[in-house]
């Protein structure tokens, strides 16, 4: 099988030599061909930005193996949870403009949060309800302290994406809490969801028209959205399982099909989004510019600190901040379908790395990017 190697964006390709369990490579291309030629990996887009915005792309494998449709920088992707990252953003703009505070309790802005209730077993072993300890706030339900499950019932049985936002979080009291808000870390959907309705209830607005205006506007992230045109939706990529060492098409359960449908489907916060290699390096880029891309700031520096910074209790090893994982330096965040973004707010530097697959990633091939990204920053 050929693979298509990218032009370059902005000079030369730069020569990288790594050394590892991976061996020496020179381009991610040359890292990863090996997978792809194998069958056992469909492909990947890969975008690395230095602090001075200047990118090098690079492309292996196909978007559709049995068309022979190579991955591009215009490639559609399903991001996922990495649209969790881009809802804390929106967040953080609120908060920025003195609407948001995320220590004030969610039902400050989400009067139904008043009737939340903690399902806690009795002493006979049946469950009983009742009024949280603390006040559920607007930093532990965007930092997965919440106390809430991941999905709700009805979400795993439809889909992620067929309930309004603002009805949705509406729909969350009536699924009990399984712990105090504050007491234990568990990843969740519906925590960011609750924040998609808070910008909502701020606002006025639905949260992805507010995004749309606050984010991929000003960043020119025109094929960045949770519905897709017609035209998007053929340069889709097909997602794949790999079983068998054989890329098997397959399909993305999480959400209702056709993705063009407005009617039947709505956004969701918690992992809804999608967006090509050209869009998102755009918001990474962003946020490795301390909220600034090319003159154009979105966020404060106050606010990409905070994004920055653990907002997880002590005690609690799960370094999650508003949206993003975080260890101080590099924020960030996956999605379900194998695709990260990364930024670096100390060294200005931005990385996106794009496949579609159903099935986990082989993880030498997440090690020969990484090795190749690694070098290349050195340099």
């Amino acid at each position: 099988m050929k693979t298509r190697r990218m032009i370059r964006i902005t000079a030369l390709l730069l020569a990288i030599l790594t050394a590892g369990a991976v061996g020496a490579q020179e381009s991610v291309s040359e890292a990863v061909k090996p997978f792809v030629d194998r069958g056992v990996f469909p492909g990947l887009v890969s975008v690395t930005a230095d602090k001075d915005g200047h990118l090098t792309a690079e492309s292996v494998g196909w978007s559709d193996i049995e068309s022979s449709e190579p991955m591009t920088m215009d490639s559609v992707f399903w991001i996922a949870s990495m649209t969790k990252g881009v809802v804390g953003a929106g967040l953080l703009i609120l908060v920025d403009e003195g609407l948001v505070d995320l220590d004030a309790s969610v039902e400050t802005y989400l009067p139904e949060f008043a009737n939340i209730r903690v399902a806690e077993p009795s002493e006979n072993g049946v469950l009983v309800l009742r009024s949280p300890k603390t006040k559920l706030t607007v930093r532990q339900v965007m930092c997965h302290m919440g106390g809430l499950r991941f999905i709700t019932p009805a979400m795993e049985r439809y889909g992620i994406d067929v309930f309004p936002a603002r009805a949705l979080a509406t729909s969350m009291v009536d699924v009990p809490l399984f712990a105090d808000p504050g007491t234990q870390f568990s990843y969740s959907n519906l925590g960011i969801d609750v924040g998609a309705a808070i910008i909502e209830a701020v606002t006025g607005f639905p949260f992805e028209e507010f995004l749309k205006k606050r984010i991929f506007d000003p960043l020119q992230m025109y094929d960045t959205s949770f519905w897709l045109t017609d035209e998007q939706n053929a340069r889709l990529v097909t997602p794949y399982k790999v079983l068998d060492d054989r890329c098997i098409p397959d399909t993305t359960n999480n959400l209702a099909y056709p993705f063009t449908d407005r009617q039947h489907r709505f956004a969701e916060g918690g992992g809804g989004l999608f967006s090509t290699p050209r869009d998102i390096i755009k918001f990474y880029q962003m946020i490795a510019g301390k909220g600034q891309y090319r003159g154009k700031r979105i966020l404060s520096e106050e606010a990409v600190q905070t994004m920055a910074t653990k907002q997880t209790p002590n005690g609690i090893d799960d370094p999650y901040s508003v949206g993003m994982w975080t260890d101080g330096e590099w924020i960030w965040h996956g999605g379900a379908l194998g695709t990260e973004g990364r930024a670096n707010i100390k060294t200005g530097e931005a990385r996106i790395y794009m496949v579609q697959l159903t099935s986990s990633v082989d993880p030498k091939i997440k090690e020969a990017w990484t090795a190749v990204c690694n070098a290349r920053a050195a340099k």
